[in-house]
């Protein structure tokens, strides 16, 4: 019964105890905050705070807890924090590094191939090798390639390799009927023949260092059974104007001033006597005629 009494006297005192104490802190909890903030103050001056790493913004304010006073029911005390603000980025101007200049393009100088020149299709023109020294008359419609010919370097030619060309000549329909070769070099071989000569004109303007040149179509019989007849067309020198079985096989290769010089109509080479008696009545027979004919050197 006396332990009862003493544990219920205990607890009447504790409790007295707990009402004095809540009493005596509503009466200096004002006073108290006071001498808390000046304790706090205090220790905040003590302590460094460390900045962070981020600039605060101008309404920015810096809650700071009283340290040491976890069990007061004071609450936190705020307190404003000066703002400092972000220095100015500084530009600083870089001069742009120096950019070489591009090179020049020079596009490169591509030869293009001879076209052939196509004259007035109602009228004939003269064409004339770029050196200046042979030309002729192309027949209407008719049109001229010129190409590089052969060359030997050893002939040492004042023209060169450069003025060896040869003019590949084609009829309206785009056959290549005839070619007519400027400043060449080379050379011919003969053989024995029985020649008939069908048609021949001496030119009037094409002399060679041997003499005169002909317009010669003919007939020329080899005493070979492989190849007994031969017709031929072309520009050829004096010594071949002959006839009989004592002719040499005949071949279109003059000598002049800028180098050898040909000029050969492309006709069927096996055609027969009655064949070659209708060929020469037709217009192409004319044409190639009068263009060989008018062949004329200039010194």
């Amino acid at each position: 019964m006396k332990h009862h009494r003493s544990e219920i006297a205990k607890f009447v005192t504790l409790a007295s105890l707990a009402l004095s104490l809540t009493l005596t802190g509503c009466s200096s909890a004002e006073p108290e905050a006071a001498r808390n903030t000046e304790t706090t103050g205090s220790a905040s001056e003590e302590r460094a705070v460390e900045p962070t790493a981020s600039v605060p913004s101008d309404d920015a304010v810096a809650v700071i807890t009283p340290a040491g006073n976890e069990d007061q029911d004071a609450g936190p005390v705020v307190a404003p924090v000066a703002v400092v603000p972000a220095p100015a980025p500084v530009v600083v101007p870089v001069a742009p590094a120096p950019v070489a200049p591009a090179p020049a393009v020079v596009p490169p100088v591509v030869a293009e191939p001879a076209a052939p020149s196509t004259p007035d299709a109602s009228q004939s023109s003269t064409f004339t090798f770029p050196d200046g020294h042979i030309s002729f008359d192309v027949p209407a419609g008719w049109s001229v390639k010129v190409e590089q010919d052969s060359y030997n370097e050893l002939a040492n030619l004042p023209g060169g390799k450069e003025n060896a060309l040869v003019a590949k000549i084609y009829n309206a329909i785009g056959y290549e009927v005839a070619s007519i070769s400027s400043g060449g070099t080379g050379g011919l071989v003969g053989g024995p023949v029985n020649r008939t000569i069908i048609d021949s004109q001496e030119l009037t303007s094409f002399d060679s260092r041997d003499g005169a040149s002909y317009f010669a179509f003919v007939r020329d019989e080899y005493p070979f059974p492989e190849s007994p007849v031969r017709y031929y067309m072309g520009v050829v020198a004096g010594f071949f104007m002959t006839e009989g079985p004592d002719s040499t096989s005949v071949n279109s290769f003059l000598i002049m001033d800028n180098g050898a010089a040909t000029a050969v109509a492309h006709v069927d080479v096996f055609v027969s006597p009655e064949n070659a008696r209708e060929w020469m009545e037709t217009e192409q027979y004319t044409n190639l005629r009068s263009m060989l004919t008018s062949l004329r050197y200039a010194a």
